[in-house]
């Protein structure tokens, strides 16, 4: 839980998003993470591949099995796990966001909901989410970094793997 506190304090400092797009090439958010998260709800893979950079990593920063030490956050391939995504879920939706972007504007933090079906079962599979999106000068993403709440992975069922 303390990992958690540290991100809400760290999206409670960042700037607002008002703050940082004086322009629209300066705006990560409407730039780039909402045409990513959009992607993937539209299962549009390179879509989503091009506003990252090669090999770009998505770390999963909490484990369903309980564990939250540095050797347990799961690290993939960002296009490979938005793959297993769009292959395991249907009604991809992100609602209810909200954003801060760090006044460089390269670190943009995402809270929202996830409201998803198991394609598998066709149950709905809701959620909390934190997302940090660290961007580099040309507003490709660099990497992700996901919080969601584990114990609601576990009790619908959800693995680590």
């Amino acid at each position: 839980m303390l990992k958690l506190s540290l991100a809400a304090a760290l999206i409670a400092a960042a700037t607002p998003i008002s703050a940082v797009a004086g322009t629209a090439e300066a705006d990560p958010v409407n730039n780039v993470v909402i045409p990513l998260f959009d992607a993937v709800a539209q299962e549009n893979l390179a879509s989503a591949r091009s506003l990252l950079v090669d090999r770009a990593p998505i770390y999963a920063m909490f484990n369903p099995t309980g564990q939250t030490d540095t050797a347990s956050i799961r690290t993939f391939p960002a296009v490979a796990y938005f793959g297993t995504v769009t292959q395991n879920y249907e009604n991809i939706v992100f609602s209810d966001r909200t954003y801060s972007v760090t006044d460089d504007g390269k670190t943009v933090w995402m809270e929202a909901n996830g409201n998803l079906r198991l394609e598998k079962t066709g149950s709905p599979y809701l959620n909390r989410y934190v997302f940090k999106i660290t961007l580099n000068d040309e507003q490709k993403i660099t990497e992700i970094r996901e919080w969601v709440n584990t114990v609601t992975l576990t009790q619908q069922g959800i693995t680590a793997n």
